[in-house]
């Protein structure tokens, strides 16, 4: 279920801004500094670089939701440029994907990157699977893709195991609020020799409907990311309003 909170943006005096969102039943915060445009390593190494968090697929589903369901009227900036790189460029999700033949996906959060790519060995994951490693799912082919509509997006297995529960449901509204409401799932109903692949988030052309990539080598040299604060601000910790008032 998704949470009845909403976005806090923090624009700090030393010109850092930082976008706490709610994800499952917590917050986290993105650091509003896009990272690209670059490949999906070099990316994720200069997010690392910079002291964050490279955001899987399902925390960037929480940011987009927040910029483009709860802040439907455009009015913070940031967001807008959230959504603007959405329709011109790709957002990458830090989740990688194995496809098997005969068999489906293997999907990653944050796997390691060899040689530009995410290594991923099947052996590997389903050991991680057999201990309930819940950075590691696997969903067996038989999951549409192509155009659906955004209930069958929110209810799509591959989806669901690539962005949570959660993050589907979020995701598809966001389809919802593109002019074309059918989104569109870029991946393999079927493989020949295993691949492994990369994902991400864009408006297709014109920004015309919400895009599922997760077929991507991680090649392209036009994909942004924004990083993440390890710190984690859920009930316990100091709120925003009180780090406002000591800056």
């Amino acid at each position: 279920m998704k949470s009845t909170q909403t976005y806090k943006i923090t624009r700090r005096r030393t010109g850092r801004t930082e976008i706490n969102v709610p994800h499952r039943d917590s917050n986290i915060n993105f650091v509003y500094q896009k990272f690209g445009p670059n490949t999906y390593a070099n990316v994720k190494e200069a997010i690392e670089k910079d002291g964050l968090s490279a955001p899987t697929m399902t925390e960037s589903a929480s940011l987009l939701y927040e910029a483009f369901v709860k802040d439907n009227e455009g009015k913070e900036p940031e967001f807008n440029d959230v959504k603007g790189t959405m329709k011109n460029r790709w957002l990458w999700g830090f989740t990688g994907t194995l496809y098997v033949p005969g068999k489906g996906a293997y999907i990653h959060d944050n796997p390691q990157v060899i040689n530009g790519m995410p290594y991923m060995e099947e052996s590997e994951l389903v050991k991680k699977l057999e201990q309930n490693d819940s950075s590691v799912r696997f969903v067996s082919f038989g999951f549409k893709t192509g155009e659906m509509s955004s209930l069958e997006l929110s209810k799509n297995l591959y989806i669901i195991n690539l962005a949570g529960e959660e993050g589907a449901e979020k995701l598809a509204e966001v389809s919802d609020k593109h002019k074309n409401k059918k989104p569109y799932l870029w991946s393999f109903e079927s493989v020949k020799k295993p691949l492994t692949r990369v994902s991400a988030l864009y408006s297709g052309f014109f920004g015309r409907r919400l895009c599922v990539v997760g077929f991507s080598r991680g090649g392209d040299r036009y994909g942004y990311a924004f990083g993440v604060v390890a710190k984690n601000f859920s009930s316990g910790n100091k709120s925003l309003e009180q780090e406002i008032g000591e800056q």
